[in-house]
């Protein structure tokens, strides 16, 4: 399915892509949706990421360069703050590859050449609330808080695969073409939960910072993702031009049906926070080797393994919300990610390492929680050992959070005087 992207907006991105045991006022947490009922306002947020990556292998290096829009979000709290929804429209995985090899032929006739390539992924649009169970507060805001909330969304897209051989004019062999496409859709659900309390309560006013912890877990139920696939095989040649002309076509299956039937992923987190600091970490896992492909015809291109993901990160205001000047109002953010891929190339399963950093400036703050968010993330996956690919990669991330002014309550009855 291609290479996951996390589903995470920036502010989160910027921490290493917590989510589980993380709420934001003024940004949609959708990693666990028992988020949502923390928002103070209603929030748009988008942003998008561009990669720079260089692959190196035993004997060659190449570069590659790709951007990606991190989706959109839009979280509205409601009900007296016991309520928040949220909907989104967020990539889930992206395929994006051109490989080509060159072999000689036997006699010495010439060289053919393999080129692979591959584009497409899969989306998800989601629709999801969280309502507050359990809330007991004092006058200093000490006590203890119980939410929960669900995601209902819906997986759509296509992967598109295709294999070329290509021989020299002079041998008097066919080229040929092999494309297959993948096209997936059906709704997923994810139920979250998240519990607030007291590490050291406040005993004086809003000077005394106090010190609460926030435990949080988030389900991804299995489901069964309708499936549809094309294989079309081919040879061709071309034309003065360069065109490539088809010549005869010796396979052709049009939309064989089946499913993905996909695993149960599930995440735990604790954060640690006060008025100024933020500090958290978390685990996710996938057993990917349970995921069954009910698709004639098609397997997994390679073999899967269980998939997790160990985060640790933090966040820094100087100031309080809406105090000091912009730097001391800023959000300051890092993080730590280490991932065992889901994929297994070459007898070895995949490992990632991560470290991201950045900020989150204010817009308007005396008016707005909007936000600016700012950041990079470098890392490294993959070997050079055992003939494998290694990928070093850097990142840049733009977003922007947007609310209405603070003295909008959008989606808030209005007394009647």
């Amino acid at each position: 399915m291609g290479e996951f992207t996390g589903g995470s907006q920036i502010a989160q991105a910027l921490m290493g892509g917590l989510g589980v045991a993380v709420v934001d006022n003024a940004s949609t947490v959708t990693i666990n949706p028992a988020s949502y009922a923390s928002l103070r306002t209603t929030v748009f947020e988008t942003g998008l990421r561009v990669r720079s990556s260089q692959y190196a292998s035993a004997a060659d290096e190449s570069n590659g360069r790709r951007t990606d829009l991190l989706g959109l979000t839009i979280g509205i709290p409601f009900g007296s703050g016991r309520w928040g929804l949220a909907v989104g429209l967020n990539p889930q995985s992206r395929v994006g590859y051109l490989l080509m090899d060159t072999r000689t032929l036997p006699g010495g006739e010439g060289n053919v050449t393999y080129r692979y390539t591959g584009e497409g992924g899969l989306n998800q649009a989601l629709l999801g609330a969280s309502y507050v169970l359990v809330e007991k507060r004092d006058s200093l805001y000490n006590g203890r808080r119980l939410s929960i909330g669900a995601n209902l969304g819906y997986v759509f897209g296509s992967i598109e695969e295709s294999r070329k051989t290509v021989y020299p004019t002079q041998v008097g062999f066919y080229n040929t073409s092999v494309f297959s496409s993948l096209i997936v859709r059906d709704p997923t659900a994810t139920i979250g939960l998240q519990y607030q309390g007291d590490l050291r309560k406040r005993k004086k006013d809003s000077a005394d910072d106090g010190l609460r912890f926030l435990a949080g877990a988030s389900l991804e139920l299995p489901a069964s993702l309708g499936a549809r696939r094309t294989d079309v095989v081919n040879s061709y040649g071309f034309n003065a031009s360069g065109v490539e002309v088809p010549i005869d076509t010796s396979f052709f299956a049009d939309g064989t049906k089946g499913s993905l039937d996909l695993p149960l992923g599930y995440g735990f987190g604790f954060t640690v926070y006060d008025q100024h600091w933020t500090v958290s970490a978390e685990v996710r896992q996938r057993d990917w080797r349970r995921l069954k492909v009910n698709v004639e015809g098609y397997s997994a291109p390679s073999e899967l393994a269980a998939n997790a993901t160990f985060i640790v990160g933090a966040s820094y205001r100087p100031a309080n919300e809406g105090v000091g000047n912009l730097w001391q109002r800023s959000i300051y953010r890092a993080g730590l990610r280490y991932t065992n891929d889901y994929l297994v190339v070459g007898g070895n399963q995949l490992q990632e390492k991560a470290v991201s950093v950045g900020l989150s400036l204010p817009v308007l703050g005396s008016i707005t929680r909007s936000r600016i968010n700012l950041g990079g993330e470098f890392g490294e996956r993959g070997t050079v050992s055992d003939g494998l690919v290694r990928e070093r990669f850097a990142m840049l991330f733009v977003g922007i959070s947007i609310t209405p002014s603070l003295g909008e309550n959008w989606f808030k009855k209005r007394p009647i005087d």
